[in-house]
């Protein structure tokens, strides 16, 4: 039985933004896929997938449940776990060769103690926070936990990195800030003699527009995902993944001055025809969009009207000529310039892209047109 409402995902949109994004860099330099919270909404084996036959060289998550969920489909390429891993995670990081983040030596320590009795050799990176001012050591003290952890016979230090806090913001003085903490700290630590060959700071955005953040490698998201994570992304070739559809479950007609849903927060002005949609916030679809979303039901937008409900939602298709139970109604469109973009809906709901992609829920089938996934 298949739900009748779906997020259907381009995987080759997916691909050519990976091969766009690759032709800003200079040969060398690596490319890690942020797959984490089910690949921004898109479905993480299937996109991983895709990356990798595509020649990704490593992806990130946030947590050690989502690197597993890839192992066990069959993605081999290296995965770098960028998230606190709790003591008792540690044994499934190992089992499944998993690179974890060391953010503090305490971390270090636990991860060398419970690789010491399988004689196991554990690749980690060492995040060096120089303002995000949440996970990681601080710059002035990389060198140092560098040299400790060179000294735990059972780890490799094989990537040291850290994230920018302002880098969508264009030109925002942050992200030099940061970016010379990073070098400072990366100057240390070869002093020491402990200088890892993985060296990656650039999300998306500085991909994008600052160079100089390049390094080793890059951790692109947002941007797979055909999303302009940046004003200077409209010069890259980027194409929106993802569209949120479903059919119009059932019509009702109301008169006018009849209320609809809860709280009866909107009121018929006409005598109207409402097609109820069997999606809601529960599914991902906001309830901030409760009587200002926008829906297209027979090629017309057509307005939201009412709350939004748990697992349903009232559009207003008295215009929609010939409008039927079944009819397909679009709620995000893989288009930069819809008023259905991931972006347009992002700012109805004064919220950002991430939160509307990663907020389709688990319950929402992902359909993957022409690809052979399922």
């Amino acid at each position: 039985m298949s739900r009748p409402t779906f997020a259907e995902v381009n995987l080759a949109a997916v691909r050519g933004n990976f091969v766009a994004l690759r032709a800003l860099l200079a040969p060398k330099v690596k490319m890690a896929g942020i797959v984490k919270a089910d690949a921004y909404g898109h479905g993480a084996v299937p996109v991983a997938r895709t990356l990798q036959d595509a020649g990704c060289d490593m992806f990130a998550v946030a947590m050690v449940e989502e690197a597993v969920e890839l192992r066990v489909a069959g993605i081999h390429r290296p995965i770098l776990v960028m998230g606190a891993i709790p003591a008792d995670e540690i044994a499934a990081a190992l089992e499944y060769d998993l690179r974890p983040t060391i953010d503090d030596l305490a971390t270090a320590r636990e991860i060398e103690r419970q690789a010491a009795p399988h004689g196991r050799t554990v690749a980690v990176h060492l995040k060096i926070d120089t303002g995000m001012n949440r996970l990681g050591v601080r710059a002035e003290d990389a060198a140092a936990a560098a040299q400790a952890i060179a000294g735990m016979p059972h780890l490799v230090l094989e990537g040291a990195f850290t994230h920018f806090a302002c880098a969508d913001l264009d030109g925002h003085a942050a992200t030099g800030g940061q970016l010379e903490r990073f070098r400072a700290a990366l100057d240390a630590m070869r002093a020491a003699g402990v200088l890892p060959p993985l060296i990656h700071a650039a999300n998306s955005s500085a991909l994008i527009a600052v160079a100089a953040a390049h390094f080793d490698m890059v951790r692109p998201g947002l941007a797979l995902y055909g999303i302009r994570p940046c004003s200077a992304a409209r010069s890259v070739p980027l194409v929106p993944a993802l569209a949120l559809k479903s059919r119009v479950a059932h019509i009702k007609c109301v008169r006018r001055g009849e209320s609809a849903s809860y709280g009866h927060r909107w009121t018929a002005t006409r005598d109207s025809c409402l097609a109820l949609l069997p999606i809601g916030y529960a599914d991902g679809y906001p309830w901030a969009l409760s009587n200002c979303g926008q829906v297209r039901v027979g090629g017309r937008l057509c307005p939201v009207v009412g709350t939004v409900c748990m697992d349903a939602t009232l559009v207003d298709v008295t215009d929609v000529p010939d409008v039927q139970v079944g009819l397909e109604a679009t709620l995000l469109e893989a288009d930069h310039d819809s008023p259905l973009s991931a972006e347009a809906v992002a700012a109805l709901c004064h919220t950002i892209p991430y939160e509307i992609l990663t907020g389709i829920g688990r319950r929402v089938p992902r359909l993957y047109p022409n690809s052979g996934e399922k």
